[in-house]
């Protein structure tokens, strides 16, 4: 193989090779880079590459009709503009060898190394799956990006590169594609390069994408930006050399300024979010300030907010509080003279550097010595990479996982602190519940109240960067189904669904156990006997079930019919009792229980201990007409008589039920719900929540509001035994001079 030389002689490549001028251009245009800041690299791999890509790839060609090699070349050009090691470029010429042509990734490692059969690995897509649908598709080939990514973060470089250079040369591709592809991108590619701190890949990524998905939006854009353009350049080495004097009488010694159009995305986003034409906005600016240090940064912005008013709540500091991706800088906006808002970052050299190169700025490519392992992802570094690699253990399905990572990683940041002043990274619009799971997820299930500011706040209230945030927890406390209404991080909706499918699954063991137990009965046994004297496992393999336990909570999300089961177990002459309706309970074979105590309160159809729930819809109490109706999964559901909910439901799941006199009462536990409608003065709340402890109920949440005619409007979830103590709370409060009307209602408080 010849070695790379200065002046480079293309004429090998070409005959068996089949490589053209156009080719062999982007080889020496390759090499010519890699020179620039790796002078004295060995670069006989990338010509190794080159020929292995093209002899592979001979043959095959683009929409554009250009020879398929030269896709590969340009992505690794790209990778250059990072400064990365050869590893990467060499991978980055043999990406798609292995999904696309003979070659397998035991010829890569053969060739060259097992670092870059890694990373062609890590991006092969999974194109020898049978994949339901083009979305499931999609989220396995993330998936697995992610998880190369978690190793060795140089892949998904490599990925955005190749998707950079993909969406470059769209054009060629039928209208449908295109759309779906720029989707994708915009979706996933130019967040995730956001993420990874490289905002010129995001950038133009997402130019693209809109030149794709709103051409005629794009152009409108690019022609009010061109049609001033020597105007907006005068404006920009204008305002510069403004600010380098300036900070020049401040002793800064030659400080870099620049500016720069913001693109064409970032001024169609600000179009449609604050509803403006392109003519009504002014801040299409940025302005950079490069300094020496930290110290730098914030003298700089004191001369420059001494020059120009600034803006109210314009002004970030993401040097004391970094973004996930480690970017850092001083942002304000401020008005000039002539009344228009500019936009000003200031950083210092290293900053920038990380700002330009993203995560490939912290680690090492420069191949500083040949035993050196590059390429090691530093996870303490990054901690949106350690929650994505806990979320591909924990959501076995890809498009939970897919939806995770895009609702969590590609948001913007708020900071918000605890109460000992440690500062927490959330997504914009994060909620008080996503605080809880934040900081540990035994504080979000058992989260009953939240504080901003000293304040109390409903939990789903959105958190603003700046509030200082407590949360009230009680161990008695579970999540129901409305906190996934409350919360946007994926982890907080991933740990209460896992909660949720659990309690689930106890409910529908509970009621599977009884149900098959009853079926047991009528042939003289019970389930524990079945257990020791007949075989779980043939039960199992009827139902097709991998145990005994699936079996039963089968039984009870109503999946399987405990007495088809059995038929197949037990020889029909071997019945005890005649057979009854499947899902109905047989009281005649329990009567001789009925006299035992009731564990919740309620006997059903005249048997107790059936698993029960108490409807949310009206809160039913001991002493109380009730009904119950036999629900899928969670056994019975205990109404209200008079519920209008009930009234609509299928009479033929209606079962008779009703409360164990003698223990109802005892049980406690009961919710109930109660507005209070009082005069707005000092004190009243106080007096209502005494007269409710005088009648031992428990407050489990409350919440005060203003009505527009001023008056307090105090709602309260209560515990209570029974009717009877209810009607005493109520009375108790009805008593206060202050209070208008009691009232029990259906609905919680916030």
């Amino acid at each position: 193989m010849t070695s790379v030389v200065e002046n480079v002689d293309t004429s090998v490549f070409e005959g068996e090779l089949g490589c053209c001028t156009t080719t062999n251009g982007l080889y020496v245009e390759l090499v010519t880079k890699i020179r620039a800041y790796l002078p004295d690299a060995n670069l006989d791999q990338i010509t190794k590459a080159y020929c292995f890509g093209a002899k592979y790839h001979k043959g095959q060609s683009r929409k554009s009709g250009e020879p398929y090699i030269t896709h590969p070349l340009e992505v690794a050009i790209i990778l250059t503009s990072m400064n990365m090691d050869l590893a990467s470029l060499v991978a980055a010429i043999l990406h798609d060898t292995v999904e696309d042509t003979d070659a397998t990734l035991e010829d890569i490692e053969t060739n060259f190394s097992k670092p870059v059969r890694d990373l062609v690995d890590g991006l092969t897509k999974i194109s020898k799956i049978t994949f339901r649908s083009k979305e499931e598709k999609l989220a396995e080939n993330f998936r697995k990006m992610v998880l190369a990514m978690a190793s060795d973060l140089r892949v998904v470089l490599i990925k955005l590169a190749d998707r950079l250079h993909n969406m470059r040369t769209i054009d060629n591709m039928p209208v449908e594609k295109k759309e779906r592809i720029a989707q994708e991108t915009l979706d996933i590619y130019a967040p995730l390069a956001n993420r990874l701190g490289i905002y010129g890949i995001k950038s133009e990524l997402e130019d693209l994408c809109l030149k794709t998905l709103k051409r005629d939006v794009y152009r409108d854009i690019s022609k009010k930006v061109s049609g001033k353009k020597d105007q907006r350049n005068n404006y920009i080495i204008d305002v510069c050399k403004i600010i380098e004097d300036e900070l020049k009488k401040y002793g800064f010694n030659l400080p870099y300024v620049y500016g720069r159009p913001k693109h064409f995305y970032s001024i169609y986003k600000k179009m449609m979010d604050r509803g403006l034409d392109f003519e009504d906005l002014h801040d299409l600016f940025a302005f950079r300030i490069i300094v020496d240090s930290v110290k730098d940064c914030y003298e700089a912005l004191g001369v420059v907010h001494a020059m120009w008013k600034p803006m109210p709540g314009r002004f970030k500091d993401y040097i004391a509080m970094p973004k996930a991706n480690l970017y850092q800088s001083l942002h304000t906006t401020v008005i000039r003279p002539n009344g228009e808002p500019i936009e000003i970052q200031i950083r210092t050299r290293e900053m920038h550097q990380t700002c330009e190169y993203g995560v490939a700025a912290h680690w090492g490519y420069k191949e500083k010595s040949p035993d050196k392992e590059h390429g090691g992802t530093d996870l303490t570094k990054f901690s949106w990479l350690r929650q994505i690699m806990e979320w591909q253990s924990e959501l076995k399905d890809p498009d939970e996982f897919l939806e995770a990572v895009k609702v969590d990683l590609f948001e913007e940041e708020i900071f918000v602190f605890t109460p000992k002043g440690d500062v927490v990274q959330l997504p914009i619009n994060a909620t008080c519940l996503d605080f809880a799971f934040h900081v540990h997820t035994e504080v979000g299930l058992t989260t009953v109240g939240a504080k901003i500011n000293s304040r109390m706040v409903p939990l789903k209230r959105d958190l603003k960067s700046g509030d200082i945030v407590e949360i009230l927890t009680s161990p008695n406390q579970k999540p129901g189904k409305d906190w996934l209404n409350w919360v946007i991080t994926s982890k907080a909706r991933n740990k209460i669904r896992s909660t949720l499918r659990e309690e689930q699954r106890n409910r529908s063991r509970k009621i599977g156990s009884e149900l098959l137990n009853s079926e047991l009965l009528k042939h003289g046994t019970n389930l524990d006997k079945f257990n020791k004297t007949k075989n779980p496992e043939a039960l199992s393999k009827f139902a097709k079930e991998s145990n005994i336990d699936d079996v039963i909570v089968g039984i009870g999300y109503g999946r399987l019919n405990a007495r088809d089961l059995l038929d197949k177990i037990y020889p029909k002459t071997e019945q005890t009792t005649p057979g009854l309706k499947p899902g109905r309970l047989d009281a005649e074979t329990h009567a001789n229980n009925t006299r035992k105590k009731a564990k919740n309160g309620i006997l059903v159809d005249g048997i107790e201990n059936v698993m029960v729930n108490f409807a949310k819809c009206c809160f039913p109490l001991p002493g109380e007409s009730v009904i119950g109706f036999i629900t899928r999964g969670r056994g019975v559901t205990i109404h209200r008589t008079n519920c209008s909910r009930a009234l609509d439901m299928d009479p033929q799941r209606r079962i008779a039920v009703q409360w164990a006199a003698e223990d109802a009462t005892k049980l406690g536990g009961h919710t109930t719900h109660l507005r209070v409608t009082a005069q707005d003065r000092h004190g009243v709340l106080a007096e209502v929540t005494s007269a409710i402890a005088l009648c031992n109920a428990n407050i489990s949440k409350a919440q005060i509001r203003i009505s527009d005619d001023l008056m307090g409007i105090l709602d309260f979830e209560l515990t209570v035994n029974s009717m009877t103590q209810m009607h005493a709370v109520i009375k108790k409060i009805e008593s206060i001079p202050s209070v208008v009307k009691v009232q029990r209602v259906s609905s919680k408080p916030d």
